[in-house]
């Protein structure tokens, strides 16, 4: 099912890291950009190696980011919890890249997708708030390459 409630959603991108800094107005244009999904408990909301391209955002509801490990547990590695204001799907809009992980839904959940097509065009034509949400993502995805690269030298020191 998917539901459309401007007002709800509008104000809950404000709280979303992302999109810091933005004015109503323009998240207001965000929020337009996309549509919301409700996922039940148990449903896969990506799946690693799908076609990408979505930028996903937690509305509600708990979910966790997972990787299939070659000779691993069928069920894959856990990498992350996903709570209200989570962002993911946002490498793949950028580098047309296949999912790198899955996200399944621990709980029911909504979540606001913006295809990555639509997000491209509003960041092309809206350079000032593109600035902000370019350098909130890439302090992000900075962050995230930080962790793997401990956690990676921690398992070398541990053989």
């Amino acid at each position: 099912m998917v539901i459309r409630k401007e007002s709800k959603g509008a104000d809950f991108l404000k709280e979303v890291n992302l999109f810091d800094g933005l004015d109503n107005k323009v998240i207001n244009q965000i929020f337009r950009l996309g549509l919301i999904q409700n996922f039940q408990a148990g449903d896969m909301i990506i799946r690693e190696g799908q076609h990408g391209g979505n930028l996903h955002i937690l509305i509600n509801g708990k979910a966790e980011v997972f990787k299939s490990i070659k000779g691993g547990s069928p069920k894959g590695k856990e990498l992350s919890k996903l709570a209200r204001g989570s962002v993911f799907g946002e490498m793949s809009v950028f580098d047309g890249a296949p999912y790198s992980a899955s996200v399944k839904a621990v709980s029911d959940c909504d979540v606001h997708i913006i295809r990555g097509s639509d997000f491209e065009a509003f960041l092309k034509a809206n350079p000032g708030p593109s600035y902000l949400i370019f350098k909130t993502l890439i302090g992000s995805i900075s962050n995230r390459l930080r962790r793997t690269n401990l956690a990676l030298s921690a398992m070398d020191k541990s053989k």
